[in-house]
């Protein structure tokens, strides 16, 4: 999004704020946003943040467990937020964070998918965000572009302030009431007895290395030369499969004749020589064909495919083929860890910004009075196949079920993922009933057998 002025300034002049950031940390995550944005040309950056959030959160799931009310509507808009889950998670490695901010409308919530470009921090308290102002929607009206912005304030006795302005994008005010979408949004509210900002902000892990950095950086921070690099060779490539098209010299005096001048034919394969061939040898065509250098330039592209691997610190696989194939699980896991090790500190991210995102949902339900009040927990189950063994996981739970250490109704939800644990209970029950009647229908019918040949 383009504005005449900073974001930075813009959110300056709408809530009379002074924030913590500079202008120049804002440009840069300006910067960041565009690169992985960029649909030009081989993006680097987005093809590692796709493949990350794809092993981060596919297979997955999350639930808000409780036996209530409130569990059941908390769930209900949780689910709608995982849907996009791979969504958000590559906007978090691929522009360094990503906001999760739920509010209200019609009496649900639903949730703004904001990359951190769009946040400027106002104030902190150690790691918790305390104060910060957001560029959180966009729309269209006439043939202009309007945009929502909301600042969240958390004092230190628990008083939540938000406030909500709208803009042209030169920054000029405009009335909540004007845009359908945004005129049932209160422009301030406040609430009390709140512990946290209601938003979840998920950072990518990478090390920024910088002690003072607010925001986070991409999962490429740093490869920018060994991209270039990259985009190096792979335009040398390009270059080479296009100047080395096979050419076909012939004698000017085989050209048709029209006019008075020769003419080429349209297929542009042909050029004419002067008579004697090319090289003087008297043959009246001859084929022109180098050889295209392609093993020299993938040998050196797979080798800065490694390289870029190793510096963002994954393992082989993303750019590469893996090493792994048809492996056990612990050859599985050895030759994978350094992706797993990236994804694992994802889950984390992402365990603690889905938590704080429930907080901020059970606070608006409270605050709108949407359902009654109730306990409730996050359940994740995060999905292990990128470092197991199929076939080594369902020997263990046959072997598990067999000492008694699970249910058969655990083996039948390995098998078959989409059931839950009651479903597959009462389908392993309908199966032992049906096992029960045959068994015992094979008894009688050879205790008839017997009684009849007595």
């Amino acid at each position: 999004m383009k504005f005449s002025d900073s974001i930075r300034n813009i959110i300056l002049r709408l809530f009379d704020v002074d924030p913590a950031v500079t202008q120049d940390e804002t440009n840069r995550l300006d910067e960041q946003n565009r690169r992985y944005q960029d649909l030009h040309g081989t993006n680097m950056t987005a093809i590692f943040a796709g493949k990350l959030a794809a092993l981060t959160v596919t297979e997955s799931t999350v639930e808000v467990v409780g036996d209530n009310r409130r569990a059941e509507a908390l769930n209900a808009s949780m689910q709608s937020v995982w849907g996009k889950a791979r969504k958000w998670t590559s906007t978090s490695f691929g522009t360094g964070g990503v906001l999760l901010i739920p509010y209200v409308t019609g009496g649900k919530i639903f949730t703004d998918i904001v990359p951190q470009s769009s946040m400027v921090i106002n104030r902190v308290n150690g790691d918790e965000l305390r104060a910060v102002s957001i560029l959180a929607d966009s729309t269209v009206k006439g043939n202009e572009r309007y945009f929502r912005w909301t600042d969240y304030s958390l004092d230190d006795n628990g008083l939540l302030s938000i406030r909500q302005r709208a803009t042209n994008n030169i920054g000029s005010p405009s009335r909540l009431s004007n845009f359908e979408e945004w005129a049932v949004l209160p422009e301030e509210l406040t609430i009390t007895g709140v512990k946290n900002l209601p938003l979840a902000y998920i950072k990518c892990p990478i090390d920024s290395r910088r002690s003072e950095a607010l925001y986070g950086v991409p999962i490429t921070f740093g490869c920018d030369d060994l991209i270039r690099e990259i985009e190096e060779c792979l335009e040398d490539i390009r270059r080479e499969y296009k100047l080395k098209k096979p050419i076909v010299g012939m004698d000017s005096t085989l050209f048709d004749v029209k006019d008075g001048r020769r003419h080429l034919p349209l297929t542009g394969l042909f050029m004419p020589t002067m008579p004697g061939g090319l090289d003087g040898s008297g043959k009246l065509w001859e084929v022109y064909d180098p050889a295209i250098r392609d093993s020299a330039y993938y040998n050196r592209l797979v080798h800065l495919y490694e390289l870029l691997e190793k510096q963002v610190g994954t393992s082989r696989g993303i750019l590469t083929e893996p090493t792994t194939r048809g492996a056990t699980a612990t050859e599985i896991k050895a030759g994978l860890y350094d992706t797993y090790a990236i994804v694992e500190l994802m889950r984390t991210a992402i365990e603690q910004g889905l938590d704080r995102l429930a907080y901020a949902m059970d606070v608006l339900s409270n605050y709108y009075n949407l359902s009654p009040m109730g306990d409730y927990e996050l359940s994740f189950d995060w999905s292990y196949s990128m470092i197991e063994s199929s076939q080594e996981s369902f020997t263990q739970l046959v072997t598990a079920a067999q000492s008694g250490a699970v249910e058969p109704a655990e083996i039948r939800q390995y098998v078959f993922p989409d059931e839950t644990l009651d479903e597959a209970q009462a389908r392993c029950d309908e199966i032992a009933a049906k096992k029960k009647d045959s068994s015992r229908q094979l008894l009688e019918e050879a205790l008839n057998e017997e009684a009849q040949l007595d």
